[in-house]
């Protein structure tokens, strides 16, 4: 009986180990892309697929997302596209925010992380600070591939 669960356990872990979605990851350093709100709409109206995260210079939150992300990038070779809602002059803002509504419907905080594949929303996190999770949304989408 020993012998069945110890041949049954060994071809569960081969099978599920033959399953995972592991890639080679490059950990070479990444960056992060400032963009306009206009760069960004024709990203996504040439249907690219890419990671944005939407931020603000005063928020505390976005300045946590922002000192993880420095030392990520280290050693992640991802590209992130970032949208500074507040760098914009003051005339601009409500009419940038209204452009951004028009595709990110749900942005209503920063920091505001999505993926966008083939010009759609894919996936929407609010406020991610915390390292782990943002490695699980680059693995998620693969975004430091190798290449």
């Amino acid at each position: 009986m020993k012998k069945i669960v110890c041949i049954f356990a060994c071809i569960m872990t081969l099978a599920l180990g033959g399953c995972s979605s592991s890639y080679e990851r490059d950990s070479t350093p990444g960056e992060v892309v400032r963009v306009t709100v206009g760069e960004m709409q024709s990203m996504i109206d040439k249907k690219e697929s890419f990671a944005i995260v939407f931020t603000q210079t005063q928020c505390s939150h976005c300045i946590v997302f922002h000192e993880m992300l420095d030392e990520y990038l280290l050693y992640h070779n991802i590209t992130l596209y970032e949208v500074v809602l507040d760098e914009a002059p003051k005339e601009e803002r409500s009419e940038n925010l209204k452009k951004i509504r028009k595709t990110f419907k749900e942005l209503d905080s920063t920091p505001t992380l999505y993926y966008v594949k083939d010009g759609k929303i894919e996936e929407e996190i609010l406020g991610l600070t915390e390292e782990d999770d943002f490695d699980d949304f680059v693995k998620e989408y693969k975004l430091d591939e190798k290449k």
